[in-house]
């Protein structure tokens, strides 16, 4: 089964941030909405796997690679597909290119079913997943991080309450949400003198609705290491890395 999906978006005025770009956290959720419309051609999205296993698909990583921003009204594509299957988690690819068919960023993801009622991982023989999923070649090869940084209580920036806006089908905090706390950390000055060159987020454990979220931040040469954390547990680990951008 050749399951790569595409398709066409325009970027609006209400998904920028404090200039004519995407920005970090919009540039992740198209990223989702265009996974999620993928899984839903071929009938493995989280309404489907829910009604009829008693499971839910959750994001372990995702990776992404910035060459440059799409700005307001910018026409840019996005395509899908699965890059490999293994019994407990499916690893696919998100790029999305502008109208001269330049690469703008893309995405590396790993995804695996859990269950309902018990949130432990399911394998993905157990859902509805075709059997004949083919793969392609991936673009990004690079391994994932090993993000075990140790923070302290002098890495910490500020905590933020999780309300029901921040909650999704899967009845726990939206993916990304956790990149919109970690954007907040990011200040409109540095913004202005930086452009993001790569953003990696491991999901560790859920966080769900009036939970607090306390995040932590250790910076590097050009890069950031965060920690989020609720009640001394870990919930989010993730890396953001840049450059000048007068260089």
């Amino acid at each position: 089964m050749n399951t790569e999906y595409e398709s066409k978006y325009e970027v609006s005025y209400t998904e920028l941030g404090q200039d004519t770009e995407l920005g970090l956290t919009k540039s992740i959720e198209l990223v989702q909405s265009l996974v999620t419309d993928y899984f839903a051609s071929f009938g493995s999205d989280n309404k489907t796997v829910k009604e009829k296993d008693n499971a839910l698909w959750v994001l372990s990583k995702t990776k992404v690679h910035f060459e440059k921003f799409p700005e307001w009204r910018d026409f840019i594509y996005g395509k899908s597909y699965t890059t490999k299957i293994k019994p407990i988690r499916v690893e696919m690819e998100t790029i999305f290119r502008n109208e001269k068919d330049e690469y703008l960023f893309g995405a590396k993801q790993e995804i695996c079913p859990i269950d309902v009622n018990t949130r432990k991982i399911r394998k993905v023989s157990t859902i509805h997943y075709p059997k004949d999923m083919e793969t392609k070649e991936a673009v990004d090869t690079e391994a994932y991080s090993r993000l075990i940084e140790k923070f302290d209580e002098e890495d910490f920036v500020y905590e933020q309450k999780i309300y029901s806006s921040d909650i999704d089908f899967s009845r726990h905090t939206n993916n990304a949400v956790y990149v919109r706390l970690i954007a907040n950390v990011l200040s409109c000055d540095f913004l202005d003198k930086n452009q993001i060159t790569d953003f990696e987020i491991h999901y560790i454990n859920e966080s769900v609705e009036g939970q607090v979220l306390r995040i932590y931040k250790k910076e590097r040469k050009q890069e950031i290491e965060f920690l989020i954390k609720e009640n001394g547990r870990e919930i989010s680990r993730a890396i953001l890395k840049y450059k000048d951008k007068n260089n």
